[in-house]
Parts: C-alpha cells; structure tokens; sequence
C-alpha cells in the first residue's frame, strides 16, 4: 500500500493494475496445470507403448529362435561340394554386383577349415 500511495495512482488505476496482475497469475496457474497434466499424460502413454513394445519384441524373439531352431532340424547339413558351389556362387555375385556385395571378403575354406582372403576382382 505504501508503494502505490507514494507512486501517486488513483483508486481506479489501483483496481486496473490488481486486475492485470490476477488475469497474469491466474493464466499462468491454468498454463502450469495445462503443461503438468499434459506431461503426465504423455508420460503414461510412453510407458505404455514402451511396455507393448518390449512384449512385442520378446514375442517375435521367441518366434525367431523357434524358427531358427525349426530350420535347423529340417535342413539337411551342406556337402563339401554344396558348399565350395555356394562360395563361387558368392564370388561370382560379388563380381558382377560391386555395389551391393563387398569387392574383398573373407570367407572359410570348404576344405581345410582356415580363413582365406580372396579378391573379388580375380
């Protein structure tokens, strides 16, 4: 009160700058509340997608690894030969298809079970 008295305001400046003052407060009370429940809201629905999406994710793990072990149980294992056919087949790919299989690769010998480096280009 003494502030106002001696900044030399009239009753009707006084009611008008109080007034300004409650519209601010109160729009910034509305503004907090909007922002806290809006938060808490997004909040939830984050934990809940997150908790569909990891049993989601462990569901397609357990099909995965069931799948895998399925194939593993039909398929027959590859012979020698398959499996040198299989190589040149990677290498002659590599060669025509730069762009999509790598130019050099490191890739096991059908035979003798040791690493062989060997030059896409060649």
């Amino acid at each position: 009160m003494i502030l106002k008295d001696r900044l030399g305001l009239t009753q009707r400046q006084k009611n008008l700058w109080g007034l300004g003052f409650s519209v601010i407060a109160a729009g910034s009370l509305i503004k907090f509340g909007y922002f806290y429940l809006s938060r808490e809201m997004i909040i939830e629905n984050l934990e809940r997608r997150d908790k569909e999406a990891r049993k989601y994710l462990k569901e397609s793990e357990n099909f995965g690894n069931w799948a895998a072990q399925d194939r593993q149980k039909r398929l027959t294992p590859l012979t020698n030969e398959q499996r040198d056919q299989m190589q040149s087949y990677l290498l002659m790919m590599a060669q025509s298809n730069k762009d999509v299989y790598p130019t050099t690769s490191y890739m096991k010998g059908a035979d003798s079970g040791r690493e062989v480096r060997r030059e896409a280009g060649r």
